[in-house]
């Protein structure tokens, strides 16, 4: 595998194949987090002669965000025995990419094909627990995005809190959630935060339940702005001490890429406000305040 800059190969205008449907491609993520991808390749990829620098691969784009360039991984391919053209590439878990949206692409000779997402087998990752990692938490969650196509959503994080079930009832949220790579640490926090600069905070004391995680309660009341009402935002952090960096509370072990399209929770109404929990698209832990109409 190698890590390159933009291939401009890669983004190479691709005639004939272009006019028809993309290749398939199926896929599967361990335990362990290990990537791999199997598809049929399409007429004019599978190209003669084993030489390496014209072998079909599998290509991984990341999607730039402000500012950035888009940073490509190539991995290589090996036939699948009994399978006439049908490739497979192998992601392992070193090395460890860079969070964001990466997608799945085919390559060679110059040509650059995206993929549909087929079967994406992710049953090792529901409710997993994974060992506490060495260096960075590495989640890969591949999804179908836009028009059906292959994207592996990576989250990297240097600690997580994995949010657990919530509870909303009388007036309050009631949070579960475990530590993964974190220590917990006397002093620690849960820092709600509105969006927005200079937005107040608010800090809730946590406690440990009987499994060895934490639970924390929100009593919605306090999210209220006075005068005059209106919507706002609030964006939940683990404080591991006064001192030490905070941590975004999420969601991410398990095989769900956008959360916030298939969980939503129900809302309750405080002061005549409605207030409900939601996860972001990026799967982090918020609370949403709706001013009442008018």
């Amino acid at each position: 595998m190698g890590a390159n800059g933009t291939d401009k190969g890669a983004t190479a205008a691709v005639t004939g194949a272009a006019e028809t449907d993309p290749p398939v491609a199926d896929c599967a993520v361990d335990t362990a987090g290990v990537f791999t991808v199997e598809l049929d390749l399409p007429g004019g990829l599978d190209l003669p002669g084993g030489v390496a620098d014209d072998r079909a691969r599998v290509l991984l784009r990341r999607r730039p965000g402000t500012g950035d360039q888009a940073t490509d991984v190539t991995l290589e391919t090996t036939p699948v025995p009994g399978r006439p053209g049908r490739v497979r590439a192998l992601l392992p878990v070193e090395p460890v990419l860079a969070e964001g949206h990466w997608e799945v692409r085919v390559s060679g000779g110059g040509v650059a094909l995206p993929v549909a997402a087929g079967i994406r087998d992710l049953r090792a990752l529901v409710d997993r627990t994974p060992p506490v990692p060495a260096g960075p938490l590495a989640v890969r969650v591949p999804y179908a995005g836009k028009e059906g196509h292959l994207v592996l959503r990576v989250w990297r994080r240097e600690g997580h809190v994995e949010a657990g079930g919530l509870r909303l009832a009388d007036g309050a949220l009631t949070v579960r959630a475990r530590l993964v790579g974190v220590a917990p640490e006397p002093g620690a926090r849960v820092l709600l935060r509105r969006r927005g600069k200079g937005g107040p905070q608010h800090v809730v004391e946590p406690r440990t339940d009987a499994d060895g995680g934490v639970v924390f309660t929100v009593e919605l009341a306090e999210l209220l702005e006075e005068e005059p009402p209106r919507a706002a935002y609030w964006d939940l952090f683990w404080l591991p001490s006064p001192t030490a960096p905070r941590i975004r509370i999420s969601r991410l072990l398990d095989d769900v890429a956008e959360r916030k399209r298939v969980f939503v929770y129900p809302h309750t109404r405080v002061a005549g406000q409605r207030v409900f929990p939601y996860y972001t698209v990026d799967n982090d832990l918020s609370i949403e305040v709706n001013a009442p109409a008018g």
